[in-house]
């Protein structure tokens, strides 16, 4: 998809988002990422009783829904059958590009029938893994933003009581040595959570969520936004 300003390259049929490019720009997605670990939806759902499982809900087919100088659609699907490993929903992904637009849409349906199998869901979010070279400083809010540490420096750093939680002791950038990276530092209430991204010299890529009527758990559960990575969250 491209109106000119911004290029979407999606694959085919799973509806994954492969490449980002602005103004000619060169991708700003991690380009050192495999393909189907730089753009997709996701869930985290766990059957009665049992252990999570996250599914990017790649599409078995796809449609173009509208094309015209206005606007361009397209829809992914993929349906459930009896005995499949998957999240038992009919999933339809969307994504939509208006003209003269510097951004695109997503959206996505999910679809559960009567009678099937009963499950949770965590997590529902497209995720994006951006390029560590362009994108190094991140902003939550008009308060909570800051130059962030490269993924390196987690592996390189000193796990602590649990996995999220590092101290970086070979930081790339001296200045953060002997801080501590966690992505839960960067949690939000979801009714904050509108707005926040990478910025670099030339470019910035931001999540907006226009409305929080998909959320669970209320306006004061706190959930994740952006982290080391770069790594960006609905």
């Amino acid at each position: 998809m491209s109106n000119g300003i911004v290029n979407v390259t999606l694959t085919v049929p799973g509806g994954l988002v492969t490449s980002v490019t602005y103004k000619g720009s060169e991708n700003l997605l991690q380009t050192q990422n495999k393909e189907d670990n730089r753009g997709y939806w996701n869930v985290v759902w766990t059957k009665s009783g049992g252990h999570n499982i996250m599914d990017k809900l790649l599409g078995t087919s796809y449609k173009v829904i509208a094309r015209n100088r206005d606007h361009t659609e397209i829809s992914f699907t993929t349906t459930w059958a009896v005995g499949s490993a998957r999240v038992p929903l009919n999933v339809d992904k969307r994504y939509v590009m208006l003209r003269d637009s510097p951004g695109f849409y997503s959206y996505a349906v999910f679809e559960r029938l009567k009678g099937w199998p009963a499950f949770d869901i965590q997590e529902a979010r497209i995720v994006f893994k951006l390029d560590e070279n362009r994108f190094q400083y991140m902003a939550m809010s008009d308060e909570r933003q800051r130059v962030m540490p490269m993924s390196v420096d987690r592996y390189t750093g000193e796990v602590l009581d649990y996995p999220e939680a590092v101290l970086l002791t070979r930081p790339t950038n001296p200045q953060l040595k002997g801080e501590v990276d966690d992505k839960y530092l960067y949690s939000c209430d979801n009714k904050n959570n509108k707005v926040h991204g990478w910025v670099s010299n030339d470019v910035g890529f931001w999540m907006i969520t226009p409305s929080n009527e998909f959320r669970t758990g209320g306006p004061f559960k706190q959930d994740l936004s952006s982290h080391v990575g770069p790594t960006l969250l609905s």
